[in-house]
């Protein structure tokens, strides 16, 4: 549907879907929505099957990196509590009244 907004033509299908009376523009568009969507082959069993394992290996490794960036940001956390600690004791003053980072 590249020659046609989807979002603008699903905005339409749901106008025709409640029943109102689009202008002619707006019917043309909706018509030649419903044409390329109709034109667009059917997606096998495998096919969606495929899609939605490569979807899970996408989230799997999102999940992963959320992890590992949440590590290291924990690891920075401590480091900053550590510095500040030293310079407050050094120079006796606070560099952070509140946290520096909001969970």
């Amino acid at each position: 549907m590249a020659e046609l907004n989807y979002t603008h033509w699903w905005s339409l299908h749901l106008r025709v879907a409640k029943g109102e009376t689009l202008s002619a523009q707006d019917q043309n568009d909706y018509d030649l929505g419903r044409h390329l969507l109709d034109e667009q082959p059917e997606l096998s069993d495998g096919d969606i099957l495929n899609h939605l394992r490569s979807l899970r290996t996408a989230i799997d490794r999102a999940a992963s990196l959320h992890v590992a960036l949440t590590t290291r940001s924990a690891e920075l956390d401590r480091k900053i509590d550590g510095l500040e600690v030293t310079y407050q004791r050094l120079t006796g003053y606070n560099l952070s009244p509140k946290p520096h980072v909001s969970a």
